[in-house]
């Protein structure tokens, strides 16, 4: 199934709203390259943020999925269930039950969706609004149900910045490092889209650590609190191109001996600036810091 999208929006007297970043990808070339990477299996779930006029939505579903998708432009919506023959009746996130039909069409807003109530085990594949994309992954690495995998079409220097290691580390890149596994898939240019964009796109997979929602277990036995971990990141990196002490000097909420003494223990320099450090010095910086 193809979907020809300017000329359904055209027919709609639909006009693309820019601030929810409705660029629609209009490629069957990329979206066969993206069904490919997936390996979809029969019968699996698959939760679609932002199917637009259900491009993707239609490789999924040809490819064996069940697909949850997540709209929130009412047209939108409307749309999708002209163009799928489908006549579901339209539930909120807080009415939400996983139907038995191949295709369930919720309107609603993804960072409201309680993704809690899907039962059985699901991925996130989407070319998702870009506006969302900091917010969205937060909120599935951080859920108490998360995604077994999140396959997501993303701007292309926001990829980068969440994919970024030293010496180009971020506060983005370190949080998700910590809670999972990250690639780049491929690139995507922005011909492949209508309207075209200003900017080219890529395909990025994160793939979520298999650990407790709450809690982390780091090699020499200690369990971090994960809000406290992450506020860390947060003082760590909040103006980059401070150093690492400044920041943490500055934020008030640290012990300077024990900064001093952590410091010295790793052998960093005070003069180290946050996108230097990986994963696992941050982590154990923290420790150093907040043991007894």
């Amino acid at each position: 199934m193809t979907i020809d999208t300017k000329k359904e929006l055209g027919q709609q007297g639909f006009d693309p709203v820019k601030h929810r970043g409705q660029n629609f990808l209009i490629s069957p070339e990329i979206i066969k390259k993206m069904i490919d990477s997936a390996q979809i299996k029969t019968g699996e779930i698959i939760l679609e943020v932002g199917p637009g006029t259900g491009n993707l939505t239609a490789a999924l579903l040809e490819a064996g999925a069940k697909v949850v998708a997540i709209e929130k432009d009412r047209n939108l919506v409307r749309l999708l269930i002209s163009n799928f023959s489908f006549d579901p009746e339209l539930r909120t996130e807080g009415q939400f039950p996983i139907s038995k039909q191949k295709l369930e069409i919720i309107e609603g807003d993804i960072l409201k969706f309680d993704e809690t109530k899907i039962k059985t085990p699901y991925r996130v594949i989407a070319n998702i609004p870009y506006y969302l994309t900091g917010a969205l992954v937060q909120k599935f690495l951080l859920s108490q149900n998360k995604p077994t995998e999140l396959m997501l079409m993303v701007q292309k220097e926001v990829g980068e910045r969440i994919t970024a290691q030293p010496p180009k580390a971020n506060y983005l890149s370190s949080l998700v490092e910590f809670l999972a596994d990250a690639k780049i898939l491929f690139l995507v240019g922005k011909e492949n889209f209508w309207p075209q964009p200003k900017v080219d796109s890529m395909v990025i997979k994160l793939t979520p650590h298999l650990v407790s929602t709450s809690l982390r277990s780091y090699s020499h036995a200690n369990l971090i609190e994960l809000e406290k971990f992450m506020e860390f990141l947060r003082m760590v990196f909040r103006q980059p191109r401070q150093t690492l002490f400044n920041n943490l000097r500055k934020s008030g909420l640290i012990n300077m001996a024990k900064l001093d003494a952590a410091l010295q223990k790793l052998g960093l320099d005070q003069k180290i600036r946050p996108q230097n450090l990986d994963i696992t010095q941050l982590q154990e910086l923290f420790v150093k810091i907040h043991g007894s």
